[in-house]
């Protein structure tokens, strides 16, 4: 008799419900065995495969127990006996176990296996029968024996239609791993986000209907989206597939929130149903302005947290989420705020504040406020997510769960660089040049225009960035104080930023006279490759003196200090409404 130590005194339990099968050829070498057998047993399904049966047998058990079910089983009568199995590890579980003859094609070919979590009156009287066999005590009585040919026809139907089971779900195991991999890969969800975000997907099946995206325009402002699809697993996930690349795409070209929100609003509209909506937040953080913009549409309100602990804006929806209205009733009016002090931006789908703990007790808003008050800023993400974890007891939530936090420093102030003169050539090889006039200042998305056109300049695809910052600030500049006359002061105030975009949009939507001339050329600054920019305005000017003197840096924004700080020299002209820009490509 084969005797496997070492042995220790924990007892694995069989969780309800399991069945562990095996099936063996005649000799009893293992040549089946399904997954909770590997699992309890500690052995791989390599390990198992090719193994005699007797691998798993515990030195407890009477040699006599075993020789009673050989013998029944190789009459062809089926076997059931309590039994006491060593793990790999050598502690133990008892079964329930039922051992039948394998048959194929009227022959007995194997045996198998069924065997289940015991009673533990069953456990008591197995261990009785045990001593009493040590003791040399006949207790062939406690031994159940069956001659019914039915039970071995029972217990081969029930353990193929097990291993079917089991082969399926497997298999659908397999193909849901590799859907979800490929929706991910689709959606770009697995990538890394920007360095100022950090986030969390805790998906409540195999599929996702959560989706986190994050990306920057070519201005370098920082686009958030999370999206939260209705329902669960692949319906939810399909949802919001259509989201992902119109998000990425756009924001690359350098469109505003709000006209991204349009387009993702109508791409749910048009290829779903219409009870597959998809709630969204959608984010704009401008680092140099220190500028948020928001666009919530059916998802918690997100929390604007101070370096001190203290909420310094949310921003509960204001609309409906994303698919239910037509283009003609949809609303993507954007909120905006702007921060003075480091701080972080927390979003989250409703899972959860709606996650429940094992007495049906909600996370809810007020507890994330809590944690988000009491954490240091360096630890409320992590400590968010412990606390949910304490909060549900190690079981799953019921929904999926989505977590950013984009921390937002105060941006410093850009440092002048040392200009050295006037390009001395100005040999062009190329020169672009557009017009705007009222019509396309109010209908025309104008920094994707001049996306598209920066871009289609081979010679300086390693400065497009760069260029386009440029370009787009004095195009900015040009827009909000030449043609629209707007005054950098109304943003001082709490609220003054959201007051400025307001009065821009509406100042804009009543335009009808103004225009920015755009200028792009090549030019040779001192032997070096270099593009010159000019935009020139409509309007009645700035003390642009003031400015370079660093008198009114404040007032007008950060946007000419980045200017100066990126060009190789920056000029003004006609009282300040023509701005010219060098920058050379090194």
């Amino acid at each position: 008799m084969r005797i496997n130590l070492p042995v220790t005194d924990i007892e694995r339990l069989v969780p309800e419900g399991e069945v562990l099968v095996s099936r063996t050829n005649l000799k009893g070498v293992i040549t089946y065995c399904n997954r909770p057998f590997c699992e309890i047993s500690g052995y791989s399904e390599g390990e198992l495969l090719g193994a005699p049966h007797n691998l798993i047998r515990h030195p407890d058990v009477p040699a006599e127990v075993f020789a009673d079910c050989w013998k029944s089983i190789q009459s062809g009568k089926p076997w059931n006996r309590v039994i006491k199995n060593r793990c790999k590890n050598g502690d133990y579980y008892w079964v329930e176990a039922n051992i039948s003859p394998w048959i194929a094609d009227s022959e007995m070919v194997g045996y198998v296996s069924l065997r289940y979590k015991p009673m533990d009156a069953q456990v008591a009287a197995a261990e009785h029968c045990y001593q009493a066999l040590r003791a040399g005590i006949p207790a062939a009585e406690t031994i159940v024996k069956s001659s019914l040919d039915f039970i071995v026809e029972s217990q081969q139907r029930l353990a193929e239609k097990i291993m079917a089971l089991e082969k399926y779900r497997d298999s659908s195991e397999e193909e849901l791993r590799i859907g979800s991999d490929i929706m991910m890969r689709i959606s770009n969800m697995n990538s890394t986000l920007d360095s100022l975000v950090r986030h969390k997907i805790s998906p409540a099946f195999y599929y996702s209907g959560d989706m986190i995206l994050a990306a920057r325009t070519p201005g370098d402002v920082l686009h958030i989206l999370l999206a939260d699809a209705v329902g669960h697993g692949l319906t939810a996930a399909m949802n919001v597939l259509p989201l992902s690349q119109a998000f990425y795409a756009m924001t690359k070209k350098g469109f505003g929130i709000a006209r991204i929100v349009e387009e993702l609003n109508q791409k749910i509209h048009k290829f779903m149903p219409v009870d597959r909506f998809v709630s969204a937040t959608l984010i704009s953080v401008n680092l140099r302005n220190q500028a948020i913009e928001v666009w919530n549409g059916g998802n918690p309100a997100p929390v604007l947290i101070g370096a001190d602990g203290d909420i310094l804006r949310k921003w509960p929806s204001s609309n409906l989420p994303l698919g239910i209205l037509g283009k003609r009733d949809f609303s993507s009016g954007t909120e905006a705020f702007q921060y003075k002090q480091d701080c972080q931006l927390f979003l989250f789908s409703d899972g959860l504040p709606e996650a429940e703990s094992p007495y049906g007790v909600q996370f809810g808003t007020e507890r994330i406020d809590v944690f988000l008050e009491h954490a240091p800023p360096q630890g409320r993400f992590d400590e968010l997510l412990d606390g949910l974890e304490r909060h549900l007891c190690g079981q799953p939530a019921h929904d999926d769960i989505s977590l950013a936090m984009i921390s937002m420093p105060v941006a410093e102030s850009s440092d002048e660089l040392m200009h050295r003169g006037s390009p001395k050539a100005l040999d062009s090889d190329w020169r672009l040049a557009i017009s705007l006039g009222a019509d396309e200042l109010k209908y025309v998305e104008v920094i994707p225009l001049l996306t598209q056109v920066i871009a289609q300049i081979h010679a300086t695809r390693d400065h497009h960035s760069a260029l386009l910052l440029i370009l787009s600030e004095l195009f900015n500049n040009a827009l909000d104080h030449g043609v629209l006359h707007l005054d950098s002061a109304i943003k001082q105030g709490a609220d003054g930023f959201e007051q400025f975009l307001l009065l821009r949009e509406e100042r804009l939507r009543a335009l009808d006279t103004g225009n920015i001339d755009i200028e792009i050329e090549k030019v040779v600054i001192e032997d070096m490759y270099g593009v010159k920019i000019r935009v020139a305005d409509s309007g009645k000017g700035f003390d642009y003196a003031a400015i370079q003197g660093g008198g009114q840096v404040e007032q007008y924004g950060r946007g000419i200090a980045l200017v100066k700080g990126l060009a190789y020299k920056l000029e003004f002209a006609q009282r300040g409404s023509e701005a010219i820009a060098y920058y050379v490509c090194k």
